[in-house]
């Protein structure tokens, strides 16, 4: 039918490279940039040695940081899923059969968010929309969620599972 469509995984990672952890892996790698580079503009460093360790073994925790993720992946050919964590690259978790999978839908959700004032940040207000991708059973409970926060990525992924597995597609005009 369709080829766009057709898909034999769907991965689901759950990661802001900007924010919580994930930041601090990115002012490490930065970090580690500026202390390995630094001797070509700064004259007079204290030993070499250390400023080389300092900047590679931030590097390197940054790095790490960085590519360590939580996610969801569902193996559709085999029928098979599993929620995992990844660390370089390599995805630790248990596989498990996947359930039947009934209808696949978007519901959008609308909520105030207010980040906690620290003195540092400014306090910020604001309404923040998200779009829940559901796979649900016979009974319409949903067996996975997953957010987006983009319209359009939340339906073409509900397309392409609901082609897949089969599913039914529920997409309300509104979401």
């Amino acid at each position: 039918m369709e080829s766009g469509l057709t898909m034999k995984r769907f991965n689901f990672k759950r990661r802001k490279l900007f924010a919580g952890p994930h930041l601090l892996g990115s002012l490490l790698i930065v970090a580690g940039l500026v202390a390995l580079v630094s001797p070509l503009v700064m004259e007079e460093q204290a030993s070499l040695e250390k400023l080389y360790g300092v900047g590679v073994g931030a590097l390197l925790l940054g790095l790490l940081i960085v590519t360590t993720y939580k996610g969801t992946l569902i193996d559709i050919t085999g029928g098979k899923w599993k929620t995992y964590v990844s660390v370089c690259g390599f995805k630790f978790g248990e596989w498990a059969s996947l359930p039947g999978i009934h209808t696949v839908k978007v519901i959008a959700t609308t909520y105030l968010q207010t980040n906690t004032p620290n003195g540092i940040s400014p306090t910020l207000t604001g309404s923040v929309t998200e779009f829940v991708l559901a796979m649900c059973g016979s009974d319409a409970t949903p067996l996975f969620s997953f957010i987006y926060t983009n319209r359009t990525r939340a339906v073409e992924q509900a397309k392409r599972l609901a082609f897949n597995l089969g599913a039914n597609l529920d997409i309300p005009e509104r979401a």
